[in-house]
């Protein structure tokens, strides 16, 4: 007569996910004045507004998860946001013996911790997955709020050139500027 036994198996994983995403586009400049120039006030609008100067000339801003670099002499933005976090993951499996006939002991062990790791890593890659979505929507909610903010600061780059130009081409009478429609108005008399 042959006699059942219950194997039972336990694993547990836990991994350290990080997830990152990142996007890069341009800032458009008019070249009102040498490229140096343009880039200086560049700078000096974007450190009005909270970014910080780096070693390598970059300006770079954190906020909600996210790193906005700036590199004021190409007008190259990088937005990144990266998610990370450990995660801790359990699971068992149950299986049958018989003393007398079947698999051993052994082989419905090892089967049974086979499909347990599966399990396990598929659950990881699921966890990683959703880590991953988290950091997209960071970067998208990161780049809507910095697409209007851009537009501010070329707009007030724009505007400091071209007052800087006029200066140039003569006597400037008066400078009227509408913050509402953003026009700019300047008198010159050459």
């Amino acid at each position: 007569m042959s006699r059942a036994y219950r194997i039972k198996v336990r694993e547990t994983l836990t991994r350290d996910i990080r997830a990152e995403d990142s996007i890069q586009t341009r800032i458009e400049l008019l070249e009102v004045l040498p490229p140096e120039r343009m880039a200086e006030l560049l700078t000096k609008e974007l450190e009005a507004r909270g970014f910080e100067p780096q070693e390598d000339g970059t300006l770079v801003r954190v906020r909600d998860g996210a790193r906005v670099t700036v590199e004021p002499c190409t007008g190259e933005v990088t937005i990144a946001a990266e998610a990370e976090k450990t995660i801790q993951l359990e699971g068992t499996r149950e299986g049958y013996g018989y003393d007398d006939l079947g698999p051993t002991r052994r082989t419905i062990q090892e089967r049974l911790t086979g499909e347990v790791k599966a399990d396990l890593e598929k659950r990881a890659d699921q966890s990683a997955a959703r880590l991953q979505t988290e950091a997209t929507q960071k970067l998208e909610k990161q780049l809507a709020d910095m697409q209007p903010e851009m537009a501010q600061v070329v707009h007030r780059v724009t505007a400091e050139a071209l007052k800087e130009k006029a200066a140039q081409m003569g006597q400037v009478r008066e400078v009227h500027e509408d913050p509402n429609s953003g026009s700019l108005t300047i008198r010159v008399e050459v």
